[in-house]
């Protein structure tokens, strides 16, 4: 294993305006380094508070940009890299806060060859990413997640308190935000997990099994594909609209309407059931109770209905 320990130098010249750190805005000193990792490193990991932006490339290697941001002395970033096998692991440190204003943090650029397995996980700061081919894994206690043009064998995406938006490729795709909405309308997975406690749920494109909840918002689906799909909601509307017919739909919410939208040329078991609300399954479907296609809809207070796509 090899550690490299680096503490940014007193050369950065103070910013003309106050510049902050993370989320927050400030800072008066920053500084920038580059550099490349090692030419046996195949696998990225960053540790630590900052925004994070990562970009592939068909070159080999993996390029690194930091800018440090500190507000006094005493107070200057201890950046570490420690390569161990084929993993280079960025990570950064801020000294003990002292008495009044005191701000300190790291941001990453990075750009990795498109098929690097990346592990992102910050404390405080946004976190974008595009064209990730590996396997990825991205997490932020506080800001928002963006992936864009994946093409990844897993991705695995989680933030405390922000929206996620993805797009592109996964075979397997799972979503979680304790707070924010998430956004999968360009996302084609075989199996998608998508869970918020707080916020809307917006996704389309293809998902051959997905599962997706929230605790208070909406749910909607417009032009997806799926074979198997399962929507719940605690407080909030859901709108599925499926373009081919699927083996089983489940759509249900605790205080919202529910309304499904699928093909009617195959005949499906067909259930829609509302505590207080109207039931509506059109006319135009073949129900067939034997049949191995299904749909089930149910909300406890609001209207249901299953419609023709």
């Amino acid at each position: 294993m090899r550690t490299l320990t680096i503490t940014a130098a007193l050369t950065a010249a103070a910013a003309a305006t106050l510049t902050g750190c993370g989320n927050l805005s400030f800072g008066t000193h920053h500084e920038d380094r580059t550099y490349s990792a090692p030419a046996n490193v195949t696998t990225l990991k960053i540790r630590g508070g900052g925004d994070v932006q990562i970009t592939t490339s068909d070159s080999p290697g993996i390029k690194v940009r930091e800018r440090l941001r500190w507000s006094n002395d005493k107070n200057k970033p201890t950046l570490r890299h420690v390569t161990k096998g084929d993993t280079v692991t960025l990570s950064n440190q801020c000294a003990r806060a002292t008495i009044g204003v005191t701000q300190c943090g790291v941001s990453y650029r990075v750009q990795v060859p498109k098929a690097t397995p990346v592990e992102v996980d910050t404390e405080d700061g946004s976190i974008t990413a595009s064209g990730l081919g590996g396997t990825v894994k991205l997490h932020s206690d506080n800001g928002a997640l963006r992936v864009t043009d994946l093409r990844a064998t897993s991705v695995s995406l989680s933030t405390n308190d922000g929206a996620i938006h993805a797009s592109g490729h996964a075979k397997i795709a799972d979503l979680y935000s304790d707070n924010g909405a998430i956004s999968a309308t360009g996302l084609t997975t075989d199996r998608l997990t998508a869970r918020t406690r707080d916020g809307d749920i917006d996704f389309g494109g293809r998902a051959t099994v997905a599962d997706v909840s929230t605790a208070n918002g909406s749910i909607e689906a417009g032009g997806l594909t799926s074979d198997r799909l399962t929507a719940k909601t605690d407080n909030g509307s859901v709108d599925l609209r499926l373009t081919t017919p699927p083996s089983g739909v489940r759509a249900t919410s605790a205080n919202g309407t529910v309304q499904v939208r699928v093909p009617t040329g195959q005949s499906y078991a067909i259930s829609a059931s509302s505590i207080n609300g109207g039931e509506q399954i059109d006319s135009a479907f073949r129900q067939d109770s034997t049949s191995g296609r299904s749909i089930h809809v149910r909300s406890a207070n609001g209207d249901v209905a299953v419609l023709p796509a």
